[in-house]
């Protein structure tokens, strides 16, 4: 089994472990479903949008922020410079 460290704010690690809990899973069982369904739709399992719950900031209007659409699949499509010519992730999708 890997370990997956990641930085989260407090206020979220605290919400969303309670959020998790009164749904009878840990916050780790909800990280390893996200991951699982990400791998499943080839991408992000939502949309990310700008939208922002109470008290959290909403990030600015940017183009690193907007987002195309595979036509096909639905699946969002991520600037090309965010591409790092030294792995091969986002390779099998140059052709499209």
């Amino acid at each position: 089994m890997a370990k997956v460290i990641a930085n989260v704010d407090d206020d979220v690690k605290t919400r969303a472990a309670a959020l998790y809990e009164s749904m009878g899973m840990t916050l780790s069982t909800a990280v390893n479903m996200f991951l699982r369904q990400s791998i499943l739709d080839e991408g992000m399992p939502f949309t990310p949008t700008r939208r922002a719950p109470d008290g959290y900031p909403v990030p600015p209007r940017h183009s690193a922020y907007l987002f195309d659409k595979s036509k096909t699949t639905g699946h969002v499509i991520l600037p090309a410079d965010w591409d790092d010519p030294e792995d091969a992730v986002y390779d099998r999708y140059a052709d499209k």
